[in-house]
């Protein structure tokens, strides 16, 4: 090393000797590891809450859930997220509702001569004169989370229980919607017996499987061929069914894969981009959005309700207009937690959700509809 730079470093590190506060030095390290204690004691908090005792009131905060869940359900959804009809959070119990509906027609507008009166006539097809009432239904769910996801994954807890919980309301409400039906006898989702009143389908009196079946505004299929769609389209009212971009068809896998087998899916080569069917993915047929839903059910009777042991072999779908869901949120998302000795804690989640569906009201005629009976 150079003379003079070597010179440098030792009069540099004899001057650091010098000046060195070993007290001070230690006072600081002690510091920071106070802070950094006082920081972990605070994420504990927020995670775990003590509030009561031996056991920890709440895992996780209840207003750290509330807005994630009514903000996530349509990340996870397939099927709340196409409805319009979304009267909001906090309802009553029961709460009547104007129904949410596109406005009407514009009139031919004159000039008002004085003291004259302006009577408009409604258009065919305008808006629902009629309130529905929304009544709430109450769910919950029991979340099991492991000692080792507690121990190994501590800074991941929250959006572990957020997904599961999330993914389980969103599945639940979809598949509420379809098959909600609170008959104790004759349900359609078990015609044999009574079902239990804890099943998440006997939390709403009708659903749209229970709506149609009720009104028998069905098409007995039998062998499904494509021009079967238009059939069913076809029982809609005729407002309804050319407003393409606010109808739905639901069916379930099984039906959604027997119609990719019709002669009119490999005919895109006759008539190119036009064909009624594209590619073999089925994302519309005649110009109408397909959801194939998990939880409706893939084989039930040649009516389309569902016996509990026989019978079900016959494969069925549904068709609504978008707009006739009415629906809202009641208590948001509370969840409560309770340790199990050995093997972790055990949440309980809670939340209110209620719908109704507007056909054949004032103002509106059906806008459901449904496939039944198709041989698969």
């Amino acid at each position: 090393m150079n003379a003079k730079l070597l010179d440098v470093v030792l009069k540099t590190k004899k001057i650091a000797d010098e000046n060195f506060d070993t007290e001070a030095y230690k006072k600081s390290i002690e510091a920071a590891a106070e802070a950094k204690a006082a920081e972990m004691e605070t994420k504990a908090n927020e995670v775990m809450n003590t509030a009561k005792e031996d056991f920890g009131a709440q895992l996780i905060p209840t207003n750290v859930y509330t807005d994630p869940l009514l903000d996530l359900i349509p990340e996870y959804s397939k099927l709340l997220p196409s409805l319009p009809g979304n009267h909001g959070n906090n309802m009553a119990i029961s709460m009547k509702v104007p129904i949410i509906w596109e406005a009407d027609m514009f009139y031919g507008n004159t000039q008002r001569t004085t003291g004259s009166p302006v009577w408009p006539t409604p258009a065919d097809n305008g808006p629902a004169t009629d309130d529905l009432t929304i009544t709430q239904g109450q769910f919950i769910i029991t979340v099991a989370l492991s000692r080792r996801e507690l121990a190994y994954s501590p800074e991941n807890l929250e959006a572990i229980v957020r997904e599961r919980i999330n993914a389980s309301a969103a599945r639940t409400i979809d598949a509420l919607i379809c098959n909600a039906d609170d008959a104790a006898a004759n349900n359609v989702n078990d015609d044999g017996w009574t079902p239990a009143t804890t099943l998440y389908y006997k939390q709403q009196a009708s659903g749209i499987r229970e709506l149609v079946i009720t009104a028998t505004d069905v098409v007995d299929v039998g062998t499904l061929t494509e021009w079967d769609f238009l059939s069913v389209l076809a029982l809609l009212d005729s407002g309804y069914q050319a407003d393409l971009n606010n109808l739905l068809r639901i069916m379930p896998a099984n039906v959604y894969n027997k119609s990719l087998l019709l002669d009119a899916v490999l005919t895109v080569d006759k008539f190119g981009p036009n064909a009624s069917f594209k590619s073999g993915i089925l994302a519309k047929a005649f110009g109408v959005d397909i959801n194939v839903q998990r939880d409706r059910p893939a084989l039930a009777l040649a009516t389309g309700k569902v016996h509990t042991s026989t019978g079900n072999s016959y494969g069925s779908f549904g068709l609504i207009y978008k707009p006739a869901v009415q629906y809202g949120f009641g208590i948001p998302l509370e969840i409560e937690v309770d340790k199990v000795p050995g093997k972790g804690v055990q949440l309980v989640a809670t939340f209110e959700f209620g719908f109704t569906i507007a056909s054949e009201l004032a103002g509106l005629w059906v806008t459901a509809a449904m496939w039944v009976n198709i041989t698969l």
